[in-house]
C-alpha cells in the first residue's frame, strides 16, 4: 500500500514507526494498521522478519476482536499483553488505538517484541545472582584487608543501630552514626573518613560538616 493513500490521520505515525523500528531493533516488530472503511490495510511494517508477515497479511484474530468489541470502545492504548509469534516464541505487545474526532477507530499502532534474549539475559542474571543459605549457623561474611580491622570491629558495632547498609542512611541517621562512632574513638586512626566514604557512599567534604556538626554539639563544654 502506498502510505500517501492511508487515513490522513494515520499520516503522522509514519515517521514514528520508521524511528521506532531503527531505535528498538530487530527484536521489535512495529506495524500501523488502516481499519478506517471497516476493512484492514497494513500502511507500514519495520522488522516485519520477527513474525514474516507482510503487507497483504490478514489482522490477527485479536485485532479484529479490537475492531468488533464494544468493550474497546473507550481504550487509547493496551499495552504489554502477551502474544505469540508464528512459532511459538513469547512475544510482549502493545497496541495504540487511533480514533477520529467521533471516535471511530481509524488505525492501530502495533509494537511487537521478542522476548527471547531478554528472557536468556533474566535468567543468566538470575545464575549469577543466585545465594544458598549456609547450611550452619554463622555470621555474614564481610572481606576487610588487615589495615582496616579497627574500622570494621567499630562499624560492626554501630550497624545494628540502623537496620539497613550505611549508603542508604538519612541525613539525620548519618549525624547519629557520626555521634556513635566519634564516641568510640573512630576518628582518632588515620585513614578513618576514607573507610567511612566507602561505607556510606558519601563525599569526605559531606561527612566532615557531619562531622563538625557533631563535635560542636557533643564536645560542647557544660
Amino acid at each position: 500500500m502506498n502510505p500517501q493513500m492511508c487515513h490522513p490521520l494515520l499520516l503522522p505515525f509514519i515517521p514514528v514507526v520508521r524511528v521506532l523500528g531503527k531505535t528498538l531493533g530487530p527484536d521489535w516488530e512495529i506495524v500501523l494498521h488502516d481499519v478506517s472503511d471497516g476493512g484492514h490495510r497494513v500502511v507500514v511494517m519495520e522488522n516485519a522478519s520477527l513474525t514474516g508477515r507482510s503487507s497483504d497479511s490478514p489482522l490477527t484474530e485479536f485485532g479484529a476482536f479490537l475492531l468488533r468489541s464494544e468493550e474497546c470502545e473507550d481504550l487509547d492504548y493496551i499495552a504489554n499483553y502477551a502474544s505469540t509469534g508464528p512459532d511459538g516464541r513469547a512475544l510482549r505487545s502493545s497496541v495504540v488505538l487511533v480514533r477520529d474526532g467521533e471516535g471511530d477507530l481509524v488505525g492501530l499502532l502495533c509494537l511487537n517484541q521478542d522476548m527471547t534474549r531478554a528472557q536468556l539475559l533474566r535468567e543468566w542474571a538470575e545464575t549469577l545472582t543466585k545465594v544458598d543459605p549456609l547450611p550452619l549457623a554463622a555470621p555474614t561474611e564481610r572481606f576487610v584487608s588487615g589495615s582496616d580491622m579497627h574500622f570494621e570491629e567499630l562499624l560492626r558495632e554501630v550497624r545494628p543501630l540502623f537496620g539497613k547498609p550505611l549508603r542508604f542512611l538519612s541525613r539525620k541517621e548519618r549525624e547519629l552514626l557520626l555521634e556513635r562512632l566519634h564516641e568510640r574513638g573512630f576518628f582518632s586512626f588515620k585513614g578513618a573518613m576514607e573507610v567511612l566514604c566507602r561505607e556510606t557512599g558519601k563525599s569526605r567534604f559531606t561527612l566532615y560538616a557531619h562531622l563538625r556538626e557533631v563535635r560542636r554539639r557533643v564536645d560542647r563544654p557544660l
